[in-house]
């Protein structure tokens, strides 16, 4: 801290200072003034903390400097010396915010005190502001996280599910300026900080550098917009843009080119981008940002760091490619029939290939083809079964797994693991009916606790769909899958603590836990005592 001594008697403020020096307190400099005026002048130079002053001084007194001092620095803290007989000056003093009274002369124990009152009601202030300023924070970070989740219901659901947006006002401004709207999504590959100038923790900088190139591009005299980070997905930015008529589409895939290029040229990160069409209505923004993420997809067939804008006549284009044919659709069910595995699995691959690979070719013929396929095979079980969703899932369930695909060639495994689940799945079809094959599942999870067990093992051993087999397990047995494995390693366990003298790590192990503190926390959690308490309860009753 910085200290300013005020006095007329150079002896009086080279003691005071001296006894500052010697007191031991964190003082980092102690400047020194003979009368008011200088003081003001040395004040407005150095900025001090605190001020040490005397009442009675020539040219300008203690009383005239305390006055302008406190209108020049607020937050300054003034401690006064004065006589016996200045008391009224002193209580005059106290008007203008002084903190301490000292008495001539000044004892060092006195001075120190004060001085410590001072310098703790100083941190105080600093504490209180800090923390006034940390709940600023906290406070503008909450609204803006409930503004971002309010935006991101908006594109989902548009403004008839989010009844905020009636009171948003950049919103509001851009409904009332504007005709046609387009949504426009920019997804950043994500950069492990530190990143070019970039330090730990400067997520929020780096945010606010790709939002600043975004709007600069964007928005003119004629155009208005709302850029917001989705609160769902972490590296995408949605960006809602108005105007009076709809723009170009190739003025606007020139703007968003420079946005691309600006971006990867002075932040080195890469950038997909997907433009929806326009919308003459704010309430079916949606629409428009459901189109961008269809184009978005395109990524997946062309690679990332590109531009894609939707092709009005994409779905329709999708609808009349390339499907599976009546002498296609003759040929699969043959293999089908006969349980030919690899001649099933090489013609999906030939044909997701040739697909993906095609000229002008969109994400949404490979899902038009995938969607005919699970038909098809769908078919075909209908003859074998009444459930084919145990084997190959729902078409849901494709759909969804389509949704987080990040490259196409995994679509080839996945359909041809399907066709394996089929072939494999036949043979149990033929012999037992859907529940018995449940009851044996039970069986093997019985006999088996001590094994790695788990959905998807379960799945691939007889040849299920996961998802479904899951369901109908649930509607089976009450409870789902994990539930009553866990039930089922429980109950062995206290088998093993009532007739056994094994170690708990050991009955851990064999109950399928390889951590004997996870076991126990679990079994304490189901029973409410630990394994070593439940084994002192049994044996006392015997």
């Amino acid at each position: 801290m910085k200290l300013l001594v005020v006095d007329d008697e150079q002896l009086m403020r080279q003691g005071i200072m001296k006894k500052i020096q010697m007191s031991g307190l964190p003082i980092t400099s102690i400047f020194e003034a003979g009368d008011g005026e200088e003081a003001l002048r040395v004040l407005h130079e150095v900025k001090p903390d605190i001020v040490i002053t005397d009442i009675r001084m020539p040219l300008m007194d203690g009383l005239t400097f305390l006055k302008e001092a406190a209108q020049a620095m607020p937050e300054l803290q003034f401690i006064v010396i004065s006589g016996y007989g200045e008391f009224d000056y002193a209580r005059k003093a106290i008007q203008f915010g002084v903190t301490d009274y000292l008495l001539k002369p000044v004892d060092k124990e006195e001075l120190k005190e004060s001085l410590m009152r001072v310098m703790d009601k100083i941190r105080q202030r600093l504490e209180q502001s800090e923390a006034g300023q940390q709940i600023k924070h906290l406070q503008n970070s909450a609204e803006e996280s409930i503004r971002e989740r309010m935006l991101s219901k908006l594109i989902q659901y548009g403004p008839g599910g989010v009844p905020q947006a009636e009171r948003d006002e950049q919103l509001l401004a851009l409904r009332r300026n504007c005709s046609y709207f387009v949504a426009v999504v920019f997804v950043l590959k994500a950069v492990k900080l530190p990143h070019l100038s970039f330090r730990q923790g400067d997520e929020k900088l780096l945010s606010f550098a790709v939002q600043n190139m975004i709007s600069t591009v964007l928005e003119s005299t004629e155009r208005k917009g709302v850029l917001f980070r989705h609160a769902m997905l972490e590296n995408e930015l949605v960006y809602v843009l108005g105007g009076h008529s709809p723009v170009e589409t190739d003025t606007l895939h020139l703007e968003l080119k420079e946005i691309l290029g600006g971006i990867q040229r002075h932040l080195k990160l890469e950038t997909t981008i997907g433009c929806g069409g326009a919308v003459n209505q704010m309430e079916i923004i949606q629409q428009s940002y459901q189109q961008a993420k269809q184009a978005l997809r395109n990524c997946i067939l062309h690679g990332n760091g590109r531009i894609y804008m939707i092709d009005a006549g994409e779905q329709v284009k999708a609808g009349l490619h390339s499907v599976i044919s009546r002498e296609d659709e003759a040929l699969l069910l043959r293999f089908l029939s006969e349980c030919n595995v690899s001649a099933l699995t090489g013609w999906i691959d030939e044909r997701v290939e040739l697909i993906a690979t095609g000229k002008q070719v969109y994400f949404a013929h490979l899902e038009s083809f995938c969607v005919e396929f699970h038909l098809l095979l769908r078919k075909y079980l209908l003859t074998q079964t009444s459930i084919p969703e145990w084997i190959i899932g729902e078409l849901d369930d494709l759909l969804t797994w389509l949704h987080g695909l990040t490259q196409w060639q995994d679509i080839q495994g996945h359909l041809s693991e399907m066709v394996r689940n089929i072939v494999g799945h036949l043979y149990k079809l033929r012999h037992s009916s859907e529940y018995s094959v449940i009851d044996e599942v039970k069986l093997f999870i019985d006999s088996s606790l001590h094994e790695p067990i788990n959905l998807q093992t379960i799945a691939d051993r007889f040849y299920f769909h996961p998802s479904y087999f899951s369901r109908r397990f649930k509607e089976r047995f009450g409870e789902s899958f994990v539930n009553y494995l866990t039930a089922a390693r429980l109950r062995k366990s206290e088998q093993f603590l009532r007739d056994s003298n094994l170690k708990i790590q050991e009955i851990a192990e064999l109950v399928g836990f390889k951590d004997a503190a996870y076991f126990s926390s679990v079994f304490r959690k189901s029973t409410g005592m630990t394994p070593v308490q439940f084994r002192a309860a049994v044996s006392s009753k015997f």
